[in-house]
């Protein structure tokens, strides 16, 4: 018999675990022989869609990993076998715009969000100044696409602009750009807009929608429905869910608490953290693409760019301030709040508290450059006034767990290179059999949700195998 195919796959999140419920597939009905090993350097699965319980039994997830509505059917299929019954949640999103309001309670300067369909919440001379840029906007599209939906003419394609900046002049209007696109954007992606590249835009960033003042969305003469997403409705965050779908894997191929340490792709061997040395015919990376160049010598200096988020979890006895019970999360574009959004993540599901008729939780984000050292303690503190003073916590004695988790890599930066460098980089790797995937191995912004990643995980394999064509990874 010929000798197996030996695949180490890096990572155990749902790009991993999608590439390894594939190769367990393609084995199991004999269309070929592989041997394979998950090499992860945490005490469990899951990657960045883990979920973590504290001592004192809030259970907070790595981020905000909620499901929708997807085209990717096996993913679907996948995660409601894992699941079984999900509560069906109203996402209800705002925006705090207390920078363009009068009023003192920070509660009256909540919009919906997106803020570009909610300008006419604004004070009617920012409305009205807002509605004229983008009108003259419209009206310089020299092949307009018009959508009776939206009622707005779009704008030219972000592929014609050279940065996100000139992309957000160009949809949004300067008044807009400057009370909400600029300070957001620069504050999640901690880069200048100019920095930024608009390559991924699309399905990302909408589109601003026309709309009279205090009127409602309407389509076809009636109300919109409200959009709903699902979260687990029996488990302990997200995180449960991808440890039940390992579950359907042999034991033997997932290796915790260990990471590659180095590839020698002239000899085709990795060595593990623990000093062990194994061959490989192919290898399926998640980690940060960066991070891949370095261990295996081929690209040890990869310019691209990526931040640091810090989560901050607030656990609180009741009563919860009755303004925030319908809330999933809140967006803060000032540059003098720490956090770029919060999520009342006790909302989602009652066993995400020690006791759900007596606590409550948020979950504060934070972006940080990747060199910045943190302060955990300063970090935290400023977290809680900052949520104490925007209404969103009642005060400090209602208080009754605090946690904090640093993530050296939170986003993938989208810069106006990023394109050309992954090309490069990619095509480097593919020729050694290396397949770099997921969020961070794609570093592709815009592909990088949960069901893009495992779907991701499941095509390369088709790919190396099969000879398939990728469709969310594509090429650059």
């Amino acid at each position: 018999m010929d000798n197996p195919h030996r695949v180490v796959i890096i990572g155990s999140g749902p790009t991993a675990v999608g590439a390894a419920l594939r190769l367990n597939e393609l084995i199991e009905q004999g269309t070929i022989y592989a041997e394979v090993l998950i090499v992860e350097s945490a005490n469990r699965v899951g990657g960045l869609a883990s979920s973590v319980t504290t001592p004192r039994g809030f259970t907070f997830d790595l981020g905000v990993h909620v499901t929708g509505q997807s085209k990717y059917h096996e993913f679907l299929r996948t995660i409601d076998e894992a699941v079984g019954e999900w509560n069906y949640i109203p996402r209800s999103v705002k925006a705090s715009m207390r920078h363009v309001f009068s009023s003192k309670d920070p509660r009256e300067c909540f919009i919906p969000y997106p803020v570009q369909d909610s300008i006419s919440h604004f004070p009617a001379p920012l409305w009205e100044q807002c509605e004229r840029e983008l009108d003259e906007l419209a009206s310089k599209v020299e092949y307009p696409i018009f959508f009776p939906i939206t009622r707005r003419i779009f704008q030219e394609p972000s592929s014609s602009c050279a940065n996100f900046s000139q992309f957000a002049l160009s949809t949004f209007g300067e008044t807009l750009t400057k009370l909400f696109i600029r300070p957001y954007n620069e504050k999640i992606w901690t880069v200048s807009l100019e920095t930024l590249g608009a390559c991924w835009v699309e399905g990302r960033v909408p589109r601003p929608a026309k709309k009279d003042k205090n009127e409602n969305m309407e389509v076809n003469g009636k109300r919109s429905n409200a959009v709903v997403f699902r979260y687990p409705s029996k488990m302990r965050g997200v995180g449960e869910v991808w440890k039940k779908i390992v579950t359907k894997l042999p034991s033997h191929w997932i290796q915790l608490n260990s990471t590659v340490t180095k590839i020698e792709t002239e000899d085709k061997r990795v060595t593990l953290s623990n000093g062990f040395s194994l061959p490989y015919d192919t290898i399926i990376s998640t980690i940060p693409i960066d991070l891949l160049g370095k261990i295996s010598g081929l690209a040890p200096e990869i310019p691209l760019k990526h931040s640091k988020v810090v989560l901050v979890g607030i656990g609180l006895s009741r009563p919860q301030p009755i303004h925030t019970e319908p809330l999933s999360w809140v967006y803060f574009p000032q540059p003098d709040i720490v956090f770029y959004r919060v999520t009342f993540i006790s909302n989602f599901n009652e066993h995400l508290t020690p006791n759900a008729a007596l606590y409550w939780s948020v979950l504060c984000e934070i972006g940080c450059d990747s060199e910045t050292e943190i302060d955990e303690k300063a970090i935290t503190e400023k977290a809680i006034q900052d949520l104490i003073s925007e209404g969103i916590i009642p005060g400090v004695s209602s208080i009754v767990d605090r946690w904090i988790n640093i993530l050296p890599y939170g986003y993938p930066i989208p810069t106006v290179n990023r394109n050309e460098v992954l090309s490069h980089t990619q095509n480097l790797l593919e020729s050694n059999r290396i397949y770099s995937r997921g969020r961070f191995g794609s570093w592709l912004y815009e592909v990088a949700n949960q069901d893009h990643s495992f779907t991701m995980g499941r095509e390369v394999v088709g790919r190396i195998f099969l000879n398939d064509k990728e469709t969310v990874h594509t090429t650059l």
